[in-house]
């Protein structure tokens, strides 16, 4: 039987692994120092518009309008879980706008896959 963790077990777990350090450290995710704030490759469009706040623990991708917590990215990155979110948000976005799915070729060059 799957273990269940109370409210109260997610909310420490989810403040006590500060982001940046999931980001850079366990999740192996392209980042880097941009105008003074942490950024990463976001894990679903492909891109370094984001940023993340140590005072919420939170990160965010301004181009897909996205939010992240540490349980948020580290589920993403399980085996194929990006490369599926980020086929979903292709589709979505050609669905709406026409505009052929650009981030696809960095999904088929490993970029979203974590480093072993």
């Amino acid at each position: 039987m799957k273990r269940r963790f109370t409210g109260n077990e997610l909310f420490k777990l989810r403040n006590s692994i500060p982001i940046d350090r999931l980001i850079e450290d366990n999740l192996k995710i392209a980042s880097k120092i941009g105008e003074g704030w942490f950024r990463f490759l976001c894990p679903i469009c492909g891109e370094f518009d984001t940023a993340v706040n140590p005072r919420t623990n939170l990160a965010r991708c301004f181009r897909c309008e996205k939010n992240f917590n540490p349980i948020d990215l580290k589920i993403m990155h399980k085996e194929g879980s990006a490369k599926r979110r980020l086929k979903k948000y292709d589709n979505d976005r050609y669905a709406k706008t026409g505009a052929i799915p650009k981030p696809l070729l960095l999904a088929a060059k490993g970029a979203f896959e974590g480093r072993k």
